[in-house]
């Protein structure tokens, strides 16, 4: 017991501190690119724990994660109206924050809700809307990247690629064990795996994967990639605590390809 508190909370922090750990390593526009890949990861985090309440895993207080991702996802917008003043960033930034309203909305009623039937209703809107969050998000990240002129930028891109794919195959899996009524699921599940197999392509080509720091966590993400393609047909409540767990680490280990990428 003591042991899975302590999980729970290192996850609790990593996830907490995701939108700073580069901070005064790497200037503004850099780290704005990677909050917002973040994010883009962070809003189907949202969906897979307000499933996981749903579906009634307790595996690390995802109520907890829940709030905390709220917080921050705000915190990133917040930030990015602070720092930039493009036009096509505050267009992204405006037009985010209304998709998001309802979506937050939805998300809140995870707290206290005992009616599952409700819930499953709230989960299928959060799904249906959060895409509009996701592509104002991505529509940022592409003006960024393009504006930063980085010299490993679809380098980069991939790596945020792989963290977002993880989790979207783990939001996508507690919806499947929730028998969520939404046609779209499988749809997104394979597309999810498409995104994933062609970044984790994509780096195996590139000069990075030549660095043994580099292809350690570019080894781990792609061995985890055939962890999710094995379980494609399951769905079992059994082995979706362990989806999530393995979806976070490729969070984690793609962030540290993220850091290595930028340091060259």
């Amino acid at each position: 017991m003591r042991r899975l508190k302590k999980l729970s909370i290192t996850i609790l922090v990593i996830l907490f501190s995701s939108s700073i750990t580069y901070a005064g390593k790497i200037g503004i526009m850099e780290k704005s690119i990677l909050n917002l890949g973040g994010q883009m990861s962070n809003v189907r985090l949202m969906l897979e724990t307000y499933a996981m309440i749903g579906v009634g895993i307790p595996y690390s207080n995802p109520k907890e994660i829940l709030k905390k991702s709220i917080t921050e996802y705000e915190s990133v917008l917040d930030n990015l109206e602070k720092n930039f003043k493009d036009e096509a960033i505050l267009t992204s930034v405006k037009n985010s924050r209304a998709a998001w309203k309802p979506v937050k909305e939805a998300l809140l009623t995870a707290s206290g809700n005992t009616d599952k039937e409700a819930m499953k209703k709230q989960a299928q809107f959060v799904h249906d809307h959060i895409r509009s969050v996701i592509k104002e998000l991505a529509s940022a990240k592409k003006y960024l990247l393009k504006k930063s002129a980085l010299k490993n930028g679809d380098i980069l891109n991939a790596s945020i690629e792989i963290g977002a794919s993880a989790r979207r195959l783990s939001s996508h899996y507690m919806m499947r064990i929730w028998k969520l009524d939404d046609p779209t699921i499988e749809k997104h599940w394979k597309n999810g795996l498409k995104i994933y197999n062609d970044s984790i392509k994509l780096l195996e080509n590139s000069t990075f994967a030549k660095d043994p720091s580099f292809n350690k966590y570019l080894t781990a993400c792609s061995h985890k990639l055939k962890y999710f393609n094995m379980i494609d047909k399951l769905k079992s409540n059994h082995v979706a605590t362990l989806v999530h767990k393995n979806a976070e680490k490729v969070y984690s280990e793609a962030n540290e390809m993220s850091r290595l990428i930028l340091s060259k």
